[in-house]
C-alpha cells in the first residue's frame, strides 16, 4: 500500500534525483545529517520531553530542560554532520538551541493551556475511498482546547520567518488537520500553530472543510504524478549544499572529488585541466570573434561609401563580388515613449486601434506599406513614422 509523507512529496518537488536516491534506490550515505536538521531534532526531543513530563504532572525546570537538550546533543553529535556555513561551529548552533528553549519556556510556562492529546504522533490517513493511498500524520503536539477546538502545533528552528500567505498555503499542517477533523465527534475547528523558535514567535492559520478536501485531491494527484514519473533529473539550487546526496550527485560529484585531493594533486586533475583549457580557448575565440565583427562592420561602411562615391552597386574582388543594395524601412515609435502614447491616442481618434490590437507595430507597418487605409487615416499614421536606410551586402562568385 503506497504511503506518502509531507517530506517525501517535498523531496520530489525540490529535486527528483534526490527523491530517487532516498525513496526508490534507498541509498545509504555516510553523511546522515546537517547541523540545521540536527538542531531541529534535538529541540523537538527536548520539547517532547517537556510536555510528556507535563502529562504525568511533572513540570520540568528550565535548567532540567536545557540539561536534557545538551545531554541529547552530546550523545547524538557526529563529526560527519554537515555545517555549510563555515563561519560557525557546532557550539554556536548548540547555544542557539539553548536560547530557543529558554525563550519558549519563558513564554509558555506553566504549560497548562489545553489538554495534551498526542506528542510526536505516528498515524496514517487514507486519501481515497479504496484506501489505496495513505498519508503519514506526524504531529509535534496535538491539543484539545475544549468546545470542539483542536490545535496542531509544529516547532520550527529555521532561520527565516514566513509570511502569513505562506502559512495559509502550507500543506503539511493542513493535511494533519484533515486527520484531526476525522477523529473527534465534537470537532468544530482546528487551529494550525507554528512556533518559530529562532524568533520566539507564534503564528497560526485555519482551513475550511472545502479547502481541506481540495487539498486532499491535490495531494492524491501529486502522488499519482510521482508514481508515473520515469525521469529523475537533478535540480541545482541553493539547497544543494544541504543535500545528503551531494557527494554522489552527477552535478557535484567531481567537485567533491577535487575537494578531497591535496593541492598538489588537485591541479593535476584531468577534468579540472580540461575545463580550464576549454574556458581559456573559448575566451580567446570570443575575443577574436568580437575583433572580426568590428573589422567587418568597418569594411561594410567603407564599401557603402565606395559605392556611393563611384555610383556602383556591385564591387568586384579577386574571386568574389559584393552586391550593395540600399533599403529603406519605416520605423514607428518604440514602447514606453511619449510618441508611442500619442500614436495610440491618434489611432483611437480615427477608430482604428482595434485593428492593431495591443498596438501591433508589424501590422501598422504593413498597413502603411500596402496603403490599406484611406489617405486621411494613413496621413495620421505617417506623422509618427521615421524612414531610415539600411544596406544589405551579399557575397557571390564572379
Amino acid at each position: 500500500m503506497p504511503s506518502f509523507s509531507h517530506s517525501r512529496i517535498d523531496s520530489y518537488e525540490t529535486c527528483r534525483l534526490r527523491y530517487k536516491y532516498a525513496y526508490i534506490d534507498r541509498i545509504k550515505v555516510e553523511v546522515e545529517d546537517t547541523v540545521e536538521t540536527f538542531l531541529g531534532s534535538r529541540a523537538h526531543e527536548a520539547l517532547e520531553k517537556l510536555y510528556r513530563d507535563k502529562k504525568y504532572e511533572k513540570l520540568m525546570s528550565v535548567e532540567e530542560l536545557l540539561a536534557y537538550f545538551n545531554e541529547r546533543w552530546k550523545e547524538e553529535w557526529k563529526d560527519s554532520i554537515i555545517i555549510v556555513n563555515k563561519d560557525y561551529t557546532q557550539e554556536n548552533y548548540r547555544k542557539m538551541g539553548e536560547r530557543y528553549l529558554k525563550d519558549y519556556y519563558e513564554r509558555y510556562t506553566p504549560f497548562d493551556h489545553g489538554k495534551i492529546l498526542g506528542l510526536e504522533t505516528k498515524n496514517q490517513m487514507s486519501l481515497d475511498e479504496e484506501a489505496t493511498y495513505r498519508f503519514h500524520i506526524r504531529i509535534d503536539r496535538l491539543m484539545d482546547m475544549g468546545e470542539g477546538l483542536y490545535e496542531v502545533h509544529d516547532y520550527k528552528t529555521s532561520s527565516s520567518l514566513p509570511n502569513q500567505e505562506d502559512l495559509d498555503n502550507d500543506r503539511q499542517l493542513a493535511m494533519y488537520s484533515l486527520w484531526v477533523r476525522s477523529q473527534f465527534k465534537d470537532f468544530k475547528k482546528v487551529r494550525l500553530v507554528w512556533h518559530f523558535l529562532a524568533f520566539d514567535k507564534e503564528m497560526d492559520s485555519f482551513r475550511t472543510e472545502e479547502q481541506l478536501e481540495n487539498l486532499k485531491a491535490e495531494i492524491l494527484s501529486k502522488i499519482k504524478e510521482i508514481e508515473s514519473t520515469k525521469e529523475y533529473p537533478a535540480h541545482v539550487s541553493r539547497l544543494c549544499d544541504w543535500c545528503l546526496y551531494k557527494e554522489i550527485c552527477p552535478e557535484w560529484k567531481h567537485l567533491t572529488q577535487l575537494e578531497e585531493k591535496p593541492e598538489n594533486e588537485y591541479l593535476k586533475d584531468p577534468g579540472l585541466k580540461l575545463v580550464d583549457e576549454y574556458v581559456e580557448t573559448k575566451k580567446k575565440l570570443d575575443e577574436h570573434k568580437m575583433e572580426a565583427e568590428e573589422k567587418l562592420e568597418k569594411l561594410k561602411q567603407a564599401l557603402i561609401v565606395f559605392c556611393e562615391k563611384e555610383k556602383v552597386e556591385v564591387v568586384f574582388g579577386t574571386e568574389n563580388k559584393i552586391s550593395v543594395k540600399e533599403q529603406e524601412y519605416i520605423k514607428l515609435p518604440g514602447k514606453n515613449t511619449k510618441e508611442r502614447e500619442e500614436l495610440i491616442e491618434a489611432l483611437k481618434q480615427i477608430d482604428r486601434l482595434d485593428e492593431v490590437s495591443e498596438l501591433d507595430i508589424h501590422a501598422l507597418l504593413r498597413i502603411i506599406k500596402d496603403e490599406e487605409w484611406d489617405d486621411s487615416q494613413l496621413d495620421v499614421l505617417r506623422r509618427f513614422e521615421a524612414r531610415e536606410k539600411s544596406y544589405r551586402l551579399s557575397i557571390s562568385k564572379k
